[in-house]
């Protein structure tokens, strides 16, 4: 997007617009670069697998206890593409949660990881099937009150009246 693009705009609005453009291609930029990296890291993996997968098959034609080693080899192998898996789609779905909880204050971090739990518990349970995030946020939410922040924090009250003491006790009789 380029300036001239937004010359029926006034001045301030297009730099606030520009602005946001500007946080959000970041961002972009940013996620861009982590998936990369973690392409090549998965890449890198990959080949020193490949590479240890071709050495035991060489040296283990015919020997019985290669053979297992090469197969809980393989199954390692499937256990962390699958752990990996499983931690990248909590990563998805947390990522998705918090967006949610953008602009809500909870009263404490306990709350708040309790909220995301439930929710994500909620999501593997059969009975919510169909049901999506927004959805378990209303209704875990629906009629608490300890879960968020009152906006509306109620004050001290200052005083009422002069702030000056009259100390002149002296002169006043005392009636017994």
């Amino acid at each position: 997007m380029k300036r001239d693009d937004l010359d029926f705009l006034e001045s301030e609005q297009v730099e606030k617009v520009m602005s946001l453009y500007g946080k959000a291609i970041a961002k972009k930029d940013k996620e861009i670069e982590t998936l990369t990296n973690n392409k090549k890291e998965s890449e890198d993996k990959v080949a020193t697998y490949e590479t240890k997968i071709n050495e035991f098959n060489e040296s283990a034609k015919d020997n019985a206890d290669w053979k297992s080693k090469y197969e809980e080899l393989q199954t390692s192998i499937k256990e962390q593409e699958a752990k990996k898996k499983a931690e990248e789609e909590d990563k998805i779905l947390t990522d998705n949660i918090n967006a949610l909880f953008e602009g809500k204050t909870f009263t404490s971090d306990y709350a708040r990881n309790g909220l995301m739990n439930d929710i994500k518990n909620g999501l593997n349970n059969p009975k919510n099937k169909g049901k999506g995030i927004q959805d378990l946020f209303n209704e875990l939410t629906k009629d608490k009150t300890d879960i968020f922040a009152n906006p509306n924090q109620q004050k001290d009250m200052e005083g009422m009246g002069d702030s000056e003491q009259d100390n002149n006790t002296k002169e006043m009789p005392i009636i017994w």
